[in-house]
């Protein structure tokens, strides 16, 4: 993890911890409090805007340290939005329909604008057309379900922002997995911030966070995980690995609507069943230990998003147990109905105990069960086996793949720099998990800081030329020594390229004679040099690399400078 991304997570918790009390006594006079209901458990008068001085955190952060592009100016005006949305609520407690219209405008503003949205999704018999416009839809269903899960487990002091930030931590780390150095910056910017408020709203909370505040963060946590976090570019690697991360607040939000549905409630009544209530007043733990029991689910969950990169089948098993374990306490719990107990049931066929459930005394199945225990019992065997024999094959299937001979296209140049050797141990990783996003970011990576490194160069030789577009290779020495490459003769001290972000990774409209028919994309990159490079007159240069997707391989075609 580079310095610049855990300094932007230091910055935006300090700036988070000097505005949160200040925000705090404003909201206190302006009367902007966290009214009572039958729902609330706090007491006293606490400031319900904590979320104003996160989002402020967050957009300073954004403007000290990230370059902005289409993406990221829709995800910030989607979140301004958004938070609008929560703010106003906060004042004057705004109806549903109105808060649903808000979240809906801000979803279609990183579609539309951004074109952030599902990718990968296709159905099979059906128009290209038709697969886009169902995943638009799936789309704002994910943005608008995801920013109002967060908003349910806003429930007790310092759950929803100690979630928000594990939960951010594990995109920030998944990413930098892949190189993605663009989300896990953005994440942990918005962690940060959340960090300096969960200073003052761990218990006893001395402010909330209110619609403003939660909204947005869900909203946040729900465009990045759009983002990739660097996974190939399908619709179950996109979706995927967030709903496992998220999977407390999707399953207290999923259940809260099958049990308000079963009792007949509209989904928009308080009530106390959720996970937390569960927690703190059926089993009596207190506000502090159901805080940290729900953070603790929260690590195994996003254990299970980041094992799944490098054990699949350990990460599916903790999966299973958790989803288990999950399911007993909520039939244990009474958190959809007191007659749900369909797995304490079935359990208690072996146990035979007195406090749970039997099935014996549901008439229907009684006659059934007298007759068939052994059966039931070879069956539940029968499906355990199998589907874990399922589970070993298939990992032993996607193991074999990479055990076959894949050819490294890509040349390694003699005299590298040990930025550009961690560079190509990234592209060979990229290139044997068959991440092509992830491949095309490094070979443009490796390109530029070969080509912008003479420290290592003998006379004649011409940095990153090897990844050159072969029909254009001669084209290209000729302009690199009638530029950058006739400064190679003096005696100037040229310092190396010790630092790379990509900036943005899209596709170009650009594109060769003859061969329009392929795919050509401009990735953006940003170089730091060891020290001010005497021939740009700069420490940081940026210049976008266009590439040509031909025969399962990429090559560089074009350079601009985008340092005007």
């Amino acid at each position: 993890m580079s310095l610049e991304i855990c300094l932007s997570f230091v910055v935006t918790f300090v700036l988070s911890l000097i505005l949160v009390p200040i925000v705090g006594k404003v909201s206190k006079k302006l009367g902007i409090i966290a009214h009572t209901n039958k729902r609330t458990i706090h007491k006293g008068i606490i400031a319900r805007t904590g979320g104003y001085a996160i989002y402020m955190s967050f957009l300073i952060g954004t403007m000290i340290f990230l370059k902005t592009d289409t993406q990221i100016n829709a995800i910030l005006i989607g979140g301004f939005i958004i938070f609008l949305t929560g703010f106003y609520d906060d004042i004057h407690d705004l109806s549903p329909k109105l808060k649903m219209l808000g979240q809906v405008i801000a979803a279609l503003v990183v579609i539309i604008y951004g074109d952030i949205v599902l990718k990968g999704f296709t159905l099979p018999f059906l128009p290209e057309s038709v697969s886009y416009i169902l995943a638009i839809i799936i789309t704002i269903l994910w943005i608008v379900g995801i920013s109002n899960a967060i908003n349910l487990i806003d429930g007790l002091d310092g759950l929803c922002a100690g979630i928000s930030i594990i939960v951010l931590v594990t995109i920030s780390l998944t990413s930098l997995t892949y190189g993605r150095t663009d989300i896990s910056s953005l994440s942990l910017l918005l962690a940060g911030a959340i960090g300096g408020f969960l200073v003052y709203n761990f218990h006893p909370a001395s402010i909330f966070l209110g619609d403003c505040g939660a909204l947005f963060i869900g909203f946040m946590i729900a465009v990045i995980s759009l983002l990739g976090f660097g996974y190939k570019s399908s619709s179950f690697f996109t979706l995927g690995a967030p709903i496992v991360v998220l999977m407390v607040p999707i399953m207290d939000t999923f259940i809260a609507i099958i049990r308000r549905k079963v009792h007949h409630k509209s989904f928009s009544e308080a009530d106390r069943n959720h996970l937390h209530h569960k927690l703190m007043f059926s089993l009596e733990l207190g506000q502090t230990k159901s805080v940290l029991i729900l953070y603790a689910v929260t690590v195994l969950f996003s254990l299970c998003s980041y094992l799944y990169l490098f054990d699949k089948v350990a990460a599916t098993i903790l999966f299973i147990a958790l989803m288990v374990l999950f399911e007993l306490f909520v039939e244990a719990t009474n958190m959809i109905d007191r007659k749900y107990k369909p797995l304490l049931t079935i359990l208690n066929i072996f146990i035979k105990s007195e406090y749970l459930p039997s099935i014996k005394d549901t008439k229907p199945y009684q006659r059934i069960i007298q007759k068939a225990k052994k059966k039931y019992a070879v069956i539940l065997v029968l499906v355990i086996g199998i589907v874990f024999s399922m589970v070993f094959v298939l990992n032993h299937e996607e193991k074999a793949i990479p055990q076959k001979t894949i050819t490294i296209e890509y040349v390694e140049s003699q005299n590298e720099t040990s930025l550009m050797s961690d560079i190509y141990n990234q592209l060979v990783t990229a290139i044997n998990r068959g991440d092509k996003t992830a491949e095309r970011q490094l070979v443009a990576a490796y390109f530029v800081s070969d080509y912008y490194t003479l420290s290592n160069k003998e006379n004649g030789e011409i940095g990153g030329i090897d990844y050159f577009y072969a029909e254009k290779k001669d084209d290209f020495t000729a302009y690199a020594r009638n530029e950058y490459y006739k400064e190679i003769q003096t005696d100037i001290n040229l310092p190396e390229v010790i630092r790379y972000d990509i900036l943005s990774n899209v596709v170009s409209y650009k594109a060769l004679s003859g061969l329009e028919d392929y795919s050509y994309y401009d990735v953006k990159v940003q170089m730091t040099f060891k020290e001010i490079n005497p021939i740009l007159d700069t420490l940081q240069y940026t210049t976008t690399v266009t590439l040509i997707e031909k025969d399962q391989k990429f090559s560089v075609v074009a350079m601009e400078n985008d340092n005007g």
